[in-house]
Order: structure tokens, then sequence, then C-alpha cells
């Protein structure tokens, strides 16, 4: 492990990913940016993929690189910056996309709330701050999907590497058992700082261990972000522990163009909106057109326009610009230049269930926070030490396979409603080879196609799903007489429903529609009602005994008991939540190809951002789209700088 300074070190303004010289920063007006008419590569997007990407294009000082961010700059935001302050951001349009979701017909009708970052930084500005890593076989299936190894784990986990610096564990603690590592998988000159929390509830510990004993494990993983996370464990943050941005949260607008913005040949806008890329007759992407206060303006791209919107702008932009499925591009008012229907389609994300307790009387939980003398001593520890639970993250998580609580004849349904929706005429040859895969899933005994996640707070379920500012309300009674809370979550990690992402509108400003297909295949609603028998399990388990009050979610006058398959069901089908985990709308091998290239004769333009996972990693997966990123970074490098250079190689030798 390396600690790195932020602003001198490795990842500094003067290291090796800065640049001495001009102090003029590329945060530049839209005048500035505009003046220059021209760039090689335009970036629609600066979030965690254009960020990344700009700063390793322009590695090359040669190389412009012109970034359009719809949100505003926020670094040294209170906000973005302090962990633990995350959930003021949701739900607040000046940090938040605040995306809604048609009615979810699999839970009741109900519309969701689903987060993105609209800021400088993408959703890394306002995500969980959990670092996790899909397992080894997620990657694999990328790259059969792709028809390309080089998207295998063996190949993409340098670049897991070359994003992340893991920071010292803090001195102070000494029991390490819960935070199990290996140095070799980790990064050390990374810009995304990642590393574990300083302080922890005691009942952390106990939750891991009646995880452990509920599902039959006695050891932990070796190392969690190895491609191997079956087990229980502490987890990491990307939050920095060293340097003058200790105990600040560590996201793209830092270490990717902070770091970086110095450079000449890099200039990036904000709240800026992409309205639609620009195509020429031979459908040749020649730039972008943008709108800021109001007004349009367009820029050229030189070599290259580069999509990185996220799962839910970037189908957006391209549907915009003429390029989908023409029943949709025609019920919009959009004239339809490219006919490619998979655009917008295969959109997944990771949906969860929970179990809510009361603790025990006396036992203490995050509820405490709001009590004046708990919230005096973390503010106390924030201020002086930039340490302590305000910089902390929801760390005791881990991994099982679902076959571990499915009841006897269960998978066997389970599969076999997969297969029959494989055999509908509405299916495509590919997402009968995705459905291959989650069904190979959910037979190996060493898949890790549940997660679990401790949350050490109460939650709001009936107000937060439509709204996710209400989703850990503050405790009201900080007397001490209302008893802390618990959630234990439990989830779904492969799902087989798909969902979409599609304009009503030809209006850029106005949001497409959001349908993730929460809990729209019955296999999806029987692998998660599994994971919430592991979790009454867990409530159950010896660790626990004497900690745990009366259940509070599932609601007990509803689901008095939950020890059937079908009121486990209906309890999943009750309460249900997304992650946040958006990925999908432009899959690779399907909307682009292992290059990331947009498909259907398109020319010179890219998907780089998490729309082109064909399908869901295991876990959280802001290090997968790091990760994606970079690897995109050195392929576009491949296709323009070193291939112009090869040819010369070849021209001299002959």
């Amino acid at each position: 492990m390396a600690a790195t300074d932020g602003v001198d070190g490795v990842n500094g303004v003067n290291g090796v990913n800065g640049a001495n010289g001009s102090p003029k920063s590329a945060h530049v007006s839209v005048e500035e940016f505009i003046a220059q008419e021209s760039y090689d590569y335009l970036i629609c997007g600066g979030g965690v993929t254009g960020l990344t990407v700009a700063a390793r294009l322009t590695e090359n000082p040669d190389v412009t690189v012109g970034v359009i961010e719809a949100g505003k700059n926020r670094l040294g935001d209170f906000l973005v910056d302090t962990p633990a302050l995350f959930t003021q951001m949701l739900g607040n349009k000046e940090y938040d996309w605040c995306f809604k979701t048609v009615p979810q017909a699999g839970n009741q009708n109900k519309v969701h709330h689903v987060p993105r970052g609209r800021a400088l930084g993408g959703s890394s500005a306002i995500n969980y701050l959990m670092y996790v890593r899909g397992s080894d076989q997620d990657y694999n299936d990328w790259a059969e999907l792709a028809d390309d190894p080089s998207w295998s784990w063996a190949n993409v986990k340098q670049y897991m590497r070359k994003h992340q610096t893991l920071e010292p564990i803090d001195e102070r603690i000494t029991d390490r058992t819960s935070i199990p590592f290996v140095e070799e998988n980790h990064g050390t000159s990374g810009p995304v700082r990642t590393s574990f929390n300083d302080t922890w509830f005691p009942l952390e510990d106990d939750v891991a261990k009646a995880a452990e004993q509920a599902a039959g494990f006695d050891k932990k993983p070796v190392d969690p972000w190895s491609g191997d996370h079956i087990g229980f464990y502490r987890g990491l943050g990307t939050v920095a522990r060293t340097g003058p941005l200790k105990g600040k949260r560590s996201y793209a607008a830092r270490g990717y163009f902070q770091a970086n913005e110095h450079r000449p040949n890099l200039r990036v806008i904000t709240e800026s909106l992409v309205s639609r890329v620009v195509l020429d007759n031979n459908k040749t992407a020649t730039g972008v057109e943008f709108i800021h206060d109001g007004q349009k303006h367009r820029v050229q791209a030189k070599r290259e326009v580069l999509l990185a919107g996220g799962a839910i702008n970037t189908p957006q932009i391209l549907e915009l610009s003429g390029i989908g499925d023409p029943t949709v591009l025609q019920a919009a008012g959009i004239e339809c230049l490219v006919d490619l229907p998979s655009v917008g389609n295969n959109y997944q994300d990771h949906v969860a269930a929970f179990a809510c307790y009361e603790l025990a009387p006396g036992l203490m939980g995050g509820d405490s926070i709001y009590k004046p003398e708990v919230l005096a001593a973390a503010q106390k520890a924030l201020a002086e030490t930039q340490g302590g639970p305000l910089t902390g993250i929801q760390a005791v998580q881990g991994f099982l396979p679902c076959s571990l609580f499915l009841e006897e004849g269960e998978m066997d349904e389970i599969i076999a409603s997969i297969t029959k929706s494989q055999a509908s005429a509405s299916t495509t040859p590919f997402q009968k080879k995705q459905w291959d895969q989650v069904i190979a899933h959910i037979r190996n005994p060493r898949s890790a196609n549940l997660q679990f996640v401790f949350i050490t707070v109460s939650a709001d379920f009936d107000n937060g799903v439509p709204d996710q500012a209400k989703l850990f309300p503050p405790q009201q009674d900080t007397s001490g007489a209302t008893p802390d809370g618990i959630t234990l979550c439990v989830c779904l990690q492969y799902p087989v429903a798909r969902g979409h992402v599609h304009i009503k509108s030809a209006d850029p400003t106005a949001y497409p529609e959001v349908d993730p297909g929460y809990l729209s295949h019955e296999a999806d609603v029987a692998v998660l009602a599994a994971g919430i028998k592991f979790l009454e399990t867990v409530a159950h388990a010896p660790a626990l005994e004497g900690k745990l009050g009366a259940r509070v979610k599932p609601d007990p006058r509803t689901f008095p008991s939950l020890d059937t398959p079908e009121t486990r069901r209906a309890s999943v089908r009750d309460t249900c939540l997304g992650e946040y985990h958006s990925c999908g709308t432009c899959a690779m091998g399907d909307t682009v190809d292992s290059r990331l290239r947009v498909r259907g004769g398109v020319q010179n333009l890219r998907v780089i951002d998490a729309s082109i996972l064909p399908n869901n990693v295991s876990g959280n997966i802001i290090s997968s789209v790091y990760m994606l990123a970079e690897k995109a970074a050195d392929m576009i490098k491949e296709d323009w700088d070193y291939a112009a250079l090869n040819k010369v190689k070849v021209k001299q030798s002959n």
C-alpha cells in the first residue's frame, strides 16, 4: 500500500499525472470552449468515465479533448466531500438528476426514484462510496458476450489496479480479521483512493458473524477484490485517509480532473446539456450540439465523439441523434438516421429487499448520530483528525449463492421460468446468451448471486422509494427512549428482468421514460425471496441473540411470519428498492462492438460508460466503471495514436 498526496504526490498537480505550467484551469466558460471550434475528441458527460478517459487521452500533449457536463463543478462542496452526508444530496436536483421510473408492476405499481449524479464527477460525487469488484466470472461472461477475450478477468484486472490506491489502515485498528486483503490485488498509485473505516460500531462485528453462522461459512474470503468475494467482511470505501484530502470522498472530479486541470489540451464546461450528436450523410459523427443558458451551440470533433452520459442519458442522446429503434424515434418526432433497435433496451439494475429491526435497549446504532453528544463527538473527530463516523461508509457486506436458501424444487422452478422466456419469439439471440449465463450463476454453488449489506440505521421505505431524500430520516427522539434500528439488505446480482430507457419527446430537456422492470420476472422474485430467508436466519443467529428487538419491515402486521416461500415472495413484491447500479442500455455485443464503437454503420462514435455492460456484475459497479473507462482510453489510443505510429514503423521497415 502507498500513501499518496492529493496535490503534490503521484496523482497531484505537480506529480506524474499533472503538469507544471499555466495555473489556468481547464474548467472554462462556454465562450472559451466554443472559441476553439474543434477538438480531437468530444466527450459527452463529465462523470466517472468521461473524466477518466479525458485524463488519459490528454496524457498526449498533441491531443485536444473537450468535455461537456450538464451538472455543476462541486469541487470543495461540503456535502460531496463528507462521506456520511451523501443522503442529503439524494433527491436534490442541484446534485441528483432525480429520475423517476414508470409504475413498477412487479412492485405494486410503485414509482421509484433513480438517483444519478448531476455534477462534475457524475454519480461518484453522490454514491454510497462502497468500493466492490465483481466476481471473476462476471468479466469472463462479458468476454463471451462480446466475443472478445480482452474483457476477461485475466485481462481487465490490470485496469482495476490502475485506477486504485489502497490507503494505509489506521494504526489504531489492531484487530484486522474482518478486513481481509492481499496487497498484490490492489493499486498503489491510482487516482481513486480506497480505504477501510477508521471507526465502527461493535454491533457490526456481531452482524458479520451472524451472517457467517446463517450461511454456514467458517472463514472469510482471502481478498474480496481478487475475483472471489464469497463470504462476509468489512469493505473498502472511496475515502482518502492520508494527505490534505484526508477524510474526504475520493471521486472522479478529484482524482482525474482536479489532478490534471492545468493541462492546456483539456477543456471542460459545466451546466451544459448535450442535445445531440451531429452525423454527416455517411453516418460519421462530426460534432456535438449542446445547450447552455437556453442557447444552442455546436462544436466539431476531428477524431471521435465519446458518449459518457451513463445508462440513462447516453441512450437518450443516441435517440435524440436519430440512432435507435425507428418506432421509438418516430413516436418522439425524431428522424431515424441509423436503425439500431437495441439502443435503450437491456436496462438492468440490482434490486434489493430488506429486513429492518429495532435494537435491544441500550445498544447503539447509526441512529444515535442525531443525539447531540454523539453528533458533537463526530464533528470534533472530523474537524480535528479528519476521521470518525462522518468519514465512514456502510462497510459490512458479503456475498453468497442463493442455492443455500432455496427450498426443494425452487431451483428447477426458477430455471424453467427463464428457459420459458428464452423460448419466446420476442427474445433475441443476445438475450438468450445473457440468460444462459444467469442460469449458470443460479446453478453454481460458488456464484455470488446475492449480496448482503448491513446498514447501521433505520430506513423508511414507504416514503423513501419514491423520494430517496426520505429513505434514512433523522431520528426525531434524541432522548434515548426510542430504540435505534438497523437495516439488513439482500440484493439480487444477476436479474433476469430487462427494462428500457427511451425518449418520449424530441425535447432534450425532457426526461426519458425509465423502466427498470423491477421484479417483472418471477425468477427474480424467487431468488430475492431466498435472500429474505437468509436475512431472517441472520437475525436469529447466535451472534445476535438478545441484541435485536422487534422486526419493523417486512411489516409484521402484514407478514407476521416469513416461514414459507409464498410469504417471502409476497414480502419482496411489497417492498424493494433499486441499488442505483443502472447499466446495459447500450450493451457491448449488441449496441456497441467490443471496442465500444456504435454499430449500424456509424463511424467515429463510441460509448464509454456503464450503459455498455452486457450483464450486471456481482456487487456495486463503481470499480467496474472506472475499469472500463481505463480500458476504453487504451483502446482509443491504440486505434488512433498507436495505429498511426505502427503505420510509420511499417513504412520505415519497408
